[in-house]
C-alpha cells in the first residue's frame, strides 16, 4: 500500500471564520513553544515543543487564529499554559498590568466612581479590582473562568477585560458570556493588540504577540471584532490599536464621552 508522506501530518487548507463564518486560509506556522520568555530575550530560550501550531486567516474580516487548540477543555489549559511556569513567560501578569490598568481606569472613570458597578472578567488573581476596591470604587467584582470559585449572579454596567480576548479558542463564546454580565446600558472596555496584514506578510513566527505557550492563539482586527459583536446587538469602538470597547446601540451617559471623538455629538 502506497503512502503519501506529504499527507501524513497535513491540515486543513482552509476553514470556516470562528469570527464571520467566511473562508479563511492557512497563514502561517509556529511552535508551539513560543513564548513571552524568547521575546524579552530576543532569541529562543525555551525548548522547541516539536507542535507546529498553523494558523488561519480569514479573507474578509483578517481574524488569525488556529483550530489546533479547538478541542482543549479548560484543564488543558490549566494543564500545560496557565501552571506555575506562567509569570515567566508573562511577568506584567503579576502586578504591572493591573497597576497599569487600574490607573486607567481611576483617571478615566475616578469621578464616578459611586456610579458604576464594574466586573474584571479574565481576571486572573484579582489584583486589578483590589486596587480599584481601594481606591473607592463602591461596586467591583472578579471573574476568571480559571480562577474563580464562584461565578457572580449580576449584571454590571462595566466589564473590563484585559488581555484575554487573544488567550480564546471561541471567540463567539467570550463575548456571549461576557454580555450576560452587561446591564442595558453596559459597556465592555478590553484590550487586545489587532493584528495587520504585515505581521501575516513578515511571518506570524516573527510576531511578538503571537506566543501559543502565553496561550496567544486568537488574533483580530476592527472588522473582525464588529463581526463578532454584531449578534449580540454590540457595538465596536476603538481607542486605538490595542483598546476598544463594545457597547450597546444606546450607550449610558457615563460612557459617551469616552466613546465620542472630540467635536462630534
Amino acid at each position: 500500500m502506497n503512502h503519501n508522506p506529504y499527507e501524513c501530518n497535513k491540515v486543513p487548507e482552509t476553514t470556516r471564520c470562528k469570527c464571520c463564518g467566511q473562508n479563511s486560509t492557512l497563514a502561517g506556522l509556529v511552535d508551539f513553544s513560543r513564548c513571552g520568555a524568547d521575546v524579552h530575550a530576543g532569541k529562543k530560550v525555551d525548548p522547541y515543543a516539536g507542535w507546529p501550531v498553523y494558523f488561519y486567516r480569514c479573507g474578509s474580516c483578517g481574524f488569525t487564529f488556529t483550530r489546533a487548540l479547538d478541542h482543549w477543555q479548560n484543564q488543558d489549559f490549566a494543564t500545560y499554559i496557565y501552571n506555575d511556569d506562567y509569570a515567566r513567560h508573562d511577568p506584567d501578569y503579576l502586578g504591572a498590568r493591573p497597576q497599569s490598568n487600574a490607573d486607567m481606569i481611576l483617571k478615566s472613570l475616578g469621578g464616578m466612581k459611586d456610579q458604576i458597578s464594574l466586573l474584571d472578567y479574565g481576571s486572573g488573581l484579582g489584583m486589578m479590582a483590589d486596587i480599584l476596591g481601594r481606591n473607592g470604587f463602591a461596586s467591583v467584582a472578579s471573574f476568571d473562568p480559571f480562577s474563580s470559585a464562584q461565578r457572580p449572579d449580576r449584571q454590571f454596567n462595566m466589564v473590563t477585560c484585559f488581555e484575554v480576548f487573544e488567550h480564546v479558542n471561541d471567540p463567539v463564546a467570550l463575548v456571549k458570556d461576557i454580555s450576560s454580565f452587561l446591564s442595558a446600558d453596559g459597556a465592555l472596555l478590553f484590550s487586545t493588540l489587532f493584528c495587520p496584514q504585515q505581521a501575516v506578510d513578515e511571518g506570524l513566527h516573527n510576531w511578538w504577540y503571537c506566543a501559543p505557550r502565553n496561550g496567544h492563539i486568537s488574533f483580530y482586527t476592527a472588522e473582525a471584532l464588529t463581526a463578532l459583536a454584531a449578534p449580540f446587538d454590540l457595538r465596536l469602538h476603538s481607542f486605538t490599536d490595542g483598546l476598544h470597547a463594545l457597547y450597546r446601540p444606546t450607550a449610558a451617559g457615563w460612557l459617551q464621552p469616552l466613546i465620542t471623538p472630540a467635536g462630534r455629538s
